[in-house]
């Protein structure tokens, strides 16, 4: 028995006591038999729409997707998504059914639905319907598709990527004849929109399980971002004991944290062709290209800018020594990215041969100085000053374009420990240099 919420439970009990057959299906159904919180909990029913309608007369029900049998049930002012059982004709487009039939029938309906693990059902009255060996392949921790994956890829060419994406998340090995299914069908996720494919991508990359998947389904990737495929077989500058550069560009993404921006700069990276790789413009062109893929895969511009950026500073030298410059380039490009730039080159490094590990200890002082900078509090912005414009114009300094030079020179001065960001100090050191900007 599995502890539901209170509106999952009554709507359950609702349509079971009104004779229908009533079953919670899909992630909330495996996520709990792996003992793992459940977040979006679906429930499937031998109930037409008309008839679940009638079920839960007096509530409030929203026609989410009537058409393909589902509405949406208000209990308490939680959302339930309900859909009736359904069996589905043949996939003309290769995503979406051209025709979907309802069924008093969970087998038709389990059947329908891509991998095992998916395709288990749960009733608190009669506990798991697991026609498809859902249960066993958890146990197992097996990514199988449910009947011939061939068919299945057929059906939805998005299937084929999601296989990966369970197998990377869930840490679990596909199975055989789903992973030769996988490279045989291949070219199906081209057919995929390229918002989807960014949706699986991403979640993808994340997963604990993404170095090996990477790797095993190099050719599949490569039709997604064929900017990567020139990686392959490509001899990286350092000699790395025989590994290509898009090994290297896995590696460096298994060693970084499981965040998608750092994730992503991690697989992107080294994106430049073989033949720029001795370019003075190497840290430009590796922008361009990263920059064209991530807009092609409809990537918001927000995070397409943050992971352009980490990208460009990758390839800028960090001296923990320094601590002034150190402390202009936090003021530049803020101490989150840099500290998130840090991130990236330590996991390059670690990517790369043991020889270079030395380079570890340099790159721990420059996050440990940038931590304590954040600590005390350090001034790396204009806001950060203990003065400001209103300070300036009242002695003496007229409103306009010179109090912003003023303020961003003091802030200077500060960073490079010439004067303390303590009014007294800055409003004398910025009197001095008025002059300068009339």
């Amino acid at each position: 028995m599995f502890e539901l919420p209170f509106e999952i439970n009554y709507t359950l009990n609702k349509l079971s006591e009104a004779g229908y057959e009533a079953y919670l299906v899909g992630g909330a159904v495996r996520d709990m038999l792996m003992g793992k919180p459940a977040h979006d909990y679906d429930v499937t029913t031998s109930a037409t729409p008309d008839e679940t309608k009638l079920v839960f007369d007096g509530h409030k029900v929203i026609e989410t997707g009537i058409r393909h049998g589902t509405v949406t049930v208000i209990v308490g002012g939680y959302p339930v998504e309900i859909t009736s059982f359904r069996r589905e004709s043949t996939y003309s487009d290769g995503r979406h059914p051209d025709v979907v039939t309802f069924s008093r029938r969970l087998e038709d309906d389990l059947g329908r639905r891509d991998l095992t693990v998916n395709a288990i059902a749960y009733s608190p009255v009669t506990g798991c319907a697991d026609p498809y060996g859902g249960i066993s392949d958890i146990e197992n921790r097996l990514i199988r598709c449910v009947g011939d994956p061939n068919e299945r890829f057929a059906e939805d060419h998005l299937r084929l990527l999601r296989a990966m994406r369970f197998s990377a998340v869930l840490d679990f090995t596909i199975d055989e004849k789903t992973r030769a299914a996988i490279h045989e069908n291949k070219s199906y996720i081209t057919t995929v929109s390229q918002e989807r494919i960014f949706s699986e991508l991403c979640r993808l990359i994340c997963g604990i399980n993404a170095k090996n998947i990477l790797h095993e389904y190099s050719d599949v990737i490569f039709l997604l971002i064929p900017e990567l495929a020139v990686q392959k077989g490509c001899e990286r500058e350092y000699g790395d004991n025989g590994r290509d550069l898009y090994e290297h560009t896995v590696n460096c993404l298994s060693y970084t944290e499981p965040l998608l921006h750092l994730r992503l700069a991690a697989l992107l990276h080294d994106t430049v062709k073989p033949s720029g790789a001795d370019s003075e413009d190497v840290s430009r062109i590796r922008n361009t290209i990263a920059e064209n893929v991530l807009r092609r895969l409809r990537c918001s511009t927000a995070l397409t800018d943050t992971v352009c950026r980490l990208i460009r500073y990758n390839d800028v030298p960090i001296d923990h020594t320094d601590m002034v410059g150190l402390k202009r380039l936090a003021s530049k490009i803020g101490i989150k990215t840099l500290k998130d730039v840090i991130k990236l080159k330590r996991a390059d490094v670690l990517a790369e041969d043991p020889r270079h590990y030395y380079r570890l200890n340099e790159l721990n002082a420059a996050y440990d100085a940038l931590c304590e900078i954040e600590e005390n509090g350090v001034a790396l912005q204009v806001r950060d000053l203990a003065v400001g414009g209103n300070d300036l114009i009242g002695i003496g300094i007229r409103p306009g374009p010179a109090i912003g030079k003023l303020l961003r020179a003091a802030l200077d001065a500060v960073i490079s420990g010439d004067v303390d960001n303590e009014k007294g100090p800055l409003l004398r050191f910025i009197s001095g240099k008025a002059a300068e900007f009339e």
